[in-house]
């Protein structure tokens, strides 16, 4: 009986993923209000409110749920390959393209703590994590390679008719290895 709970749930929270990704691409996400995502959803209010508190709370979940699944694949990397610049590139590009609509929505939420930012800070941790020394330059440089390489990829998402993937991660590679140190980019 549990397994069919968890399906349940799993579906309903499905339901209202989609539900919010479709009105984020009609409407202003501060516009869009519980009523709004139930009715797109088809589901009872209730049904809402046992999952999340209100809609930036949803927002907010799936949010840290794409987070886990970016940094599930990067530790997945780890132990069986060396991690580079061009593979973890790879990964991140292959996940926004398979969450293409959700990604472009969540994009356009300009909150301060948004996806953006989230994903900024994947990259800047990663980064950090290749580095066998620390310094406060590593942390900017960190910061500045996750900036760049997030807005690249915001770029990359949202337009209409993008480059090919493959081509986005060479320009990305090619653009940063001047500025990743030497036993880096030897990796690359």
């Amino acid at each position: 009986m549990a397994e069919v709970e968890d399906k349940r749930i799993r579906r309903t929270k499905k339901l209202l993923r989609q539900a919010l990704t479709r009105l984020m691409q009609q409407k202003d996400f501060q516009s869009i209000t519980v009523t709004d995502v139930v009715r797109e959803a088809d589901i009872n209010r209730g049904t809402f409110y046992a999952h999340y508190r209100d809609v930036y709370d949803l927002r907010d979940k799936i949010e840290t749920g794409m987070i886990e699944d970016f940094r599930g694949m990067i530790a997945a990397i780890r132990p069986s390959e060396t991690v580079t610049l061009k593979l973890v590139l790879s990964r991140l590009m292959d996940y926004l393209e398979e969450n293409r609509e959700i990604v472009t929505a969540l994009i356009k939420v300009n909150a301060p703590d948004g996806f953006g930012k989230k994903m900024i800070g994947v990259i800047e941790e990663c980064r950090m994590e290749l580095l066998p020394y620390r310094s406060v330059e590593d942390a900017y440089a960190a910061r500045f390679l996750a900036t760049g390489v997030i807005g690249m990829t915001e770029k990359w998402i949202t337009e209409s008719q993008p480059i090919p993937k493959t081509e986005m991660v060479s320009l990305i590679t090619k653009l940063l290895t001047p500025l990743v140190p030497q036993s880096d980019a030897a990796q690359n």
